[in-house]
């Protein structure tokens, strides 16, 4: 790979332009290409000019054992050569077969960019098979599972029980308060004066007690209903993250970040704040509308029974209005994810797209006018109904007012005053909490897409349990033998195999080199090993224990592994190295002196506990790949993987981690995924995959003297064939 960008890319694409190159590859480094090598040392600049002649051992040159040709003596003299020269070319690659080389350099070494034509990636055909699936998107009424364990979130249907209960009591009050106000008004026109001024203190006090009464169940139903909102929050946000953190690797892999973060972000400020403000609101107009039209139909009798056809209007209405709002609220909710998505890639990865200059920046700013088009079209639509929905509840209202109003004056004769005027006062606020109810439950069918959609992701299939008792002593495993047996292994079920029918056994102690082409399943080896997927086939055991009866706890943390790209969490640097507080300083402090951090970490402001910033950017790559081998060293485990630990660090740090390898991990088990073919030259055997399948697995002098195959083939490309004859 790093062959086809050099020359393809460098030496096509870029081979007009000042190239400034910020590398470690002693390959290129060494190819005869490079004009100048500038090295950093100490915070200083040095410069050295290479001789245009010299005959360098390890040399990256175009298409270097590619599709059946090899590289000659007779390279392209860049400096001498005019640059159109380059294009016209040929004698650079020789044929090894008589096949005819019909096309010219330039064909065969790069293809052409494609001038963007304004459409996105969005707008092409999708081939199925894809990673990323579209977000699913529920249909039709919020199930009564949804509503179920919300309410179970909140603390059980007995805190709903206690609403109704404080519901009824305050509402219960404030209705005795106004009928006791209205006979308390009604004395006045049946006894004197004096006698209305000797009971008003009877009335008065009363009237006070039956307010401050409703006062107090007001407040303990309102605190009820917020505490009640606040647990259920807090308890769907925890199952969620517990969820999410359990999640299979699958999960992530085909589920994109901002649909995550939407759940995180829109769907819990739903739950957060929506649902308790909605639910009291709910609730509280429920129940005045309730005993509101109880007293109307007590006071005006018969005619308030014509009330009741009426009111099947608001329902109808209602039902109507409901179904297509909630699925406008569900599509405003996905069509949200690709928004944050874009956002956050975008932000990830700016440099890139400032590299590529102000066309690409102007695709990603249609892309997101687009997301952001997309997302509008779905709110306005949902104000579009609500619009229509309170205009038609405004003209049932107006029709009904009219009805009520009506009867008042034709049953003028047989009711007093008093009665007319709290039959009017009920009439208005039954019809303006008729109109709130429908609106408050149309909105809470709504607001249930969030706990709808929090809920899906409460419901993860998580991996395999993480502890399972007795399956292992608490020392396992003990030896670090490896055994693959018939071991098949993919991504994700229904995708081809990654991995086919691996059969080899890898001895305790033994250090074993892991090669290959990219894609060939080096890396996947770690995936399987570490059950980030479950195998497809066959069977993986540690020390004659098959790994799939061992809980993931505890097989991953009894394998130390040192990534490509270690990752490192903001805190303290004690927190990273030992998160669990199980060693002393001393412990720590051993293991960095064997790292060669120890004078680095003494160095600065809180030593161990100095902070690491968000992703170790206050350490190199060097230092963070031996601070990961620190981490290794502390647990001394027995089986240690390196997943191209060295693909990214400088050849001085590299030799001091295979220093700690050959010292610390000498009774280890070690793995050595391999970038740079150097670090398992002196492996006790070399596994070499191909397409999934194991293809070699012998010492490495026994693969060089066959003379064929892949390992022989790649020692050749990077120039070790000599580097291994020499160190038999």
């Amino acid at each position: 790979v790093q062959n086809e960008i050099f020359t393809k890319c460098f030496l096509g694409l870029l081979r007009h332009k000042t190239i400034v190159l910020v590398t470690h590859s002693p390959e290129i480094i060494a190819s005869k290409f490079i004009d100048r090598i500038v090295e950093v040392k100490d915070g200083k600049l040095v410069q050295k000019v290479v001789a245009k002649n010299a005959n360098h051992p390890i040399l990256v040159a175009p298409l270097a054992g590619r599709k059946g040709y090899t590289v000659t003596d007779e390279d392209v003299d860049l400096e001498s050569s005019p640059p159109s020269s380059f294009t016209d070319n040929v004698s650079l690659i020789t044929p090894t077969s008589t096949t005819p080389f019909p096309v010219n350099f330039e064909t065969q070494l790069f293809t052409p960019v494609v001038e963007f034509s304004g459409q996105t990636f969005d707008e092409k055909p999708v081939a199925s098979g894809r990673l990323v699936l579209d977000e699913e998107r529920s249909k039709g009424r919020v199930s009564a599972k949804v509503f179920e364990g919300y309410m179970q979130a909140a603390g059980g249907w007995w805190v709903f029980a206690s609403w109704m209960v404080y519901l009824s009591i305050w509402q219960s009050l404030t209705v005795a308060g106004d009928m006791w106000l209205s006979r308390w008004s009604g004395t006045a026109a049946v006894v004197s004066d004096a006698t209305f001024l000797d009971q008003s203190g009877f009335y008065m006090a009363i009237y006070a007690s039956l307010s401050v009464g409703a006062v107090a169940m007001t407040v303990f139903r309102t605190l009820s209903i917020y505490a009640s909102g606040i647990r259920a929050s807090r308890t769907l946000f925890n199952q969620m993250t517990t969820s999410l953190l359990r999640a299979p690797m699958s999960f992530f892999d085909t589920n994109p970040l901002g649909r995550v973060l939407n759940r995180y972000s829109n769907d819990m400020n739903t739950v957060d704040m929506g649902l308790p403000f909605g639910l009291s609101g709910l609730t509280a107009t429920a129940f005045i509308t309730l005993f509101s039209l109880g007293t109307m139909i007590y006071v005006i009798q018969y005619m308030g029974l014509l009330l009741l056809p009426l009111l099947y209007a608001y329902a109808a209405i209602g039902r109507f209005y409901v179904q297509p709002a909630r699925e406008m609220e569900r599509v405003n909710k996905t069509t949200k994810s690709p928004l944050l998505n874009l956002i956050s890639e975008s932000i990830e990865g700016v440099l890139v797209i400032r590299a590529f200059g102000d066309k690409q920046l102007r695709r990603f700013q249609r892309q997101h006018y687009r997301n952001v088009d997309t997302n509008n079209e779905a709110a306005f639509a949902s104000q579009v109904l609500s619009m229509w929905f309170s205009l038609r509840m405004q003209l049932t209202s107006a029709f009904v007012l009219l009805v009520v109003a009506s009867s008042l004056v034709v049953l003028r004769d047989y009711l007093s005053a008093g009665l007319i005027g709290l039959a009017l006062n009920y009439v208005f606020t039954v019809l303006g909490n008729f109109e709130w109810i429908v609106t408050q439950w149309s909105q809470m069918e709504t607001a249930m897409v969030g706990p709808e959609r929090v809920s899906e992701y409460c419901s993860i299939e998580p991996e395999p349990p993480r502890v399972i008792s007795g399956a292992v002593a608490k020392d396992w495993p003990t030896n670090g033998d490896i055994a693959f047996t018939n071991m098949s292994f993919r991504y994700k079920e229904n995708d081809p195999l990654v991995l086919k029918d691996v059969n080899v056994h890898i001895q305790s102690g033994e250090k074993v080199g892991i090669v290959g082409r990219t894609g060939a399943g080096k890396s996947s080896l770690t995936m399987a090993l570490f059950r980030i997927n479950e195998l497809a086939g066959g069977s993986i055991k540690i020390d004659g224990v098959d790994i799939s009866r061992v809980g993931v706890k505890t097989l991953r943390s009894s394998i130390a592994i040192i990534p490509q790209t270690p990752v490192l969490f903001k805190g303290p640097l004690r927190n990273y190295l030992d998160p669990f507080g199980e060693f002393g300083d001393a412990d720590l402090w051993g293991c960095l002196d064997k790292v060669r951090l120890a004078d680095r970490i003494g160095g600065v402001e809180g030593k161990l506990d100095s902070p690491v910033e968000e992703n170790g950017e206050n350490f190199s790559v060097g230092e963070r790949q031996m601070l990961c081998m620190a981490r290794a060293l502390l647990r001394q485990a027995r089986i240690v993987v390196m997943d191209e630990a060295t693909a990214a660090i400088d050849h001085e740090t590299d030799q001091n981690l295979q220093r700690v390898i050959r010292t610390e991990f000498a009774s280890s088990t070690v793995l050595t995924i391999a970038h740079r073919l150097d670090t398992v030259l002196d492996a006790d055997r070399i596994i070499v995959f191909d397409q999934g399948r194991l293809a070699q697995c012998d010492i490495p002098a026994a693969l060089i003297d066959a003379g064929a195959g892949i390992f022989f083939e790649l020692c050749h490309e990077g120039g070790y064939l000599d580097k291994v004859v020499s160190s038999q």
